[in-house]
């Protein structure tokens, strides 16, 4: 086993410091936040930390307290609190540098409230988007098709019922405040598994949300309820939206959702308004996101982490599905999930590949046990506790291994070996 130096929750191999500019960017602002940072890094790193924030809060973002408790409490956790506050350094760094964020510094107080919060974030999605990229090119975005539920088996309608009631939610509580809204994954190709296929949706968050903090807190409250809609499809989701707002159009980052997905998604609206971006480089965020793969199967062997929960389980083996697009994506080949298998399949030997081959197998056979009475009730008032009651009770009565036949100390092991081998393919 070789031997890792942690950074906080990541694991780096000796000799990778000098790529830490691209992998580690808090730590690189934080060693270097008075020195002379390069202006265009800066904005990038804006940038995706905004987008990080946005998709955390709108997704819900609360405070263990807040996901327990909601919707009487809608705090905000410690960690988008103390991100955001960080983010003041970015913000003063700018204003100095040609850059007027004097709103968003004003908006700063010394505590955070979920208010506070939607007003920062506001006010630094305005003042970024004063800055414009001129090495951005316009690239033609597909048209998405309206998703229509007539088009699947009706055998299949009662399973997809929770998808329908989605849209029907969409188009009376959530057009008033997305550009877009767009699923995308198995269920708009309809290659989906029952049971193993999660909801997979893309909001575009529309100027004019983001421009009223009000119209923010209103959006978190119904996009943290449609996570009932997707829990009625898979009680193990482990994932909201994937968020976007509509000034990153104009500065348009594929790692965040690669333009080529668009053409195998469906608009959950009627009319599809998008029809162009202007995209830059992404090549440091597909390389910092291959990172996270790699570092997370450092830690999972190296702690020997191999009785997991259901909740764990899922997150693990939905992120080996997604290991050869971010393979790709980090060599700057952007593909549809369902066909990046067979492409980055070719540069790996059988043995290296034997893990993506035994999670193709469980998910064809993917099984899952009952849900808990009436937890689908709970999960239209608090989606999150009741995916965390269904999971705890899983895991007490339940072996989610067992009933798949899953060895995780040798998938693991496996996985751990294919990352390490791509991504000494592609830092060098």
């Amino acid at each position: 086993m070789k031997k890792y130096k942690q950074f906080n929750d990541f694991y780096l191999e000796k000799g990778e410091e000098f790529l830490i500019k691209d992998i580690l960017p808090w730590r690189y602002i934080d060693q270097n936040i008075y020195e002379n940072i390069d202006i265009n890094y800066a904005v990038r790193f804006l940038q995706n930390e905004l987008n990080s924030l946005l998709n955390s809060f709108i997704n819900g973002g609360f405070s263990y307290k807040g996901f327990i408790f909601y919707p009487f409490v809608k705090d905000i956790s410690k960690d988008n609190i103390n991100k955001i506050k960080r983010l003041k350094g970015i913000a003063d760094f700018l204003d100095n540098n040609g850059y007027d964020f004097s709103d968003s510094i004003k908006k700063y107080q010394d505590k955070v409230n979920s208010r506070d919060f939607a007003l920062i974030l506001s006010a630094l999605y305005r003042d970024f988007s004063f800055i414009k990229n001129k090495n951005a090119k316009n690239a033609k975005k597909s048209k998405c098709k309206e998703l229509n539920m007539g088009s699947y088996s009706k055998n299949d309608l009662g399973y997809l019922k929770p998808l329908s009631e989605l849209k029907y939610y969409a188009d009376r509580n959530l057009k008033q405040y997305l550009a877009g809204f767009y699923l995308h994954g198995s269920l708009a190709t309809k290659d989906y598994v029952k049971g193993w296929s999660d909801a997979d949706t893309l909001a575009i968050v529309s100027k004019k949300t983001i421009n009223e903090p009000e119209a923010l807190l209103d959006l978190r409250d119904r996009l943290y309820h449609i996570r009932h809609f997707f829990y009625k499809i898979d009680s193990l989701q482990h994932h909201g939206s994937t968020i976007i707002s509509e000034y990153d159009i104009e500065n348009y980052c594929q790692a965040y959702f690669p333009i080529t997905i668009f053409k195998y998604a469906n608009s959950f609206f009627k009319d599809d308004r998008i029809n162009s971006l202007r995209v830059r480089d992404y090549s440091s965020e597909a390389l910092r996101r291959l990172f996270w793969f790699v570092s997370y199967f450092r830690k999972l062997a190296t702690e020997k982490r191999f009785n997991l929960g259901s909740y764990d389980i899922k997150v693990l083996l939905h992120s080996i599905t997604l290991f050869p697009t971010m393979y790709l994506q980090a060599k700057g080949i952007n593909v549809y999930k369902k066909f990046s298998f067979d492409l980055a399949k070719k540069e790996f030997n059988k043995r290296l590949w034997s893990p993506i081959d035994t999670i193709s197998s469980i998910r064809k056979k993917w099984k899952t046990p009952n849900k808990i009475p009436l937890i689908d009730l709970i999960s239209s008032v608090n989606p999150l506790l009741a995916y965390q009651l269904n999971s705890k009770y899983w895991d007490v009565f339940h072996n989610i291994n067992g009933l798949n036949k899953i060895n995780m100390r040798k998938l693991v092991e496996e996985m751990h070996a294919l990352s390490e081998n791509a991504w000494a393919k592609i830092k060098v």
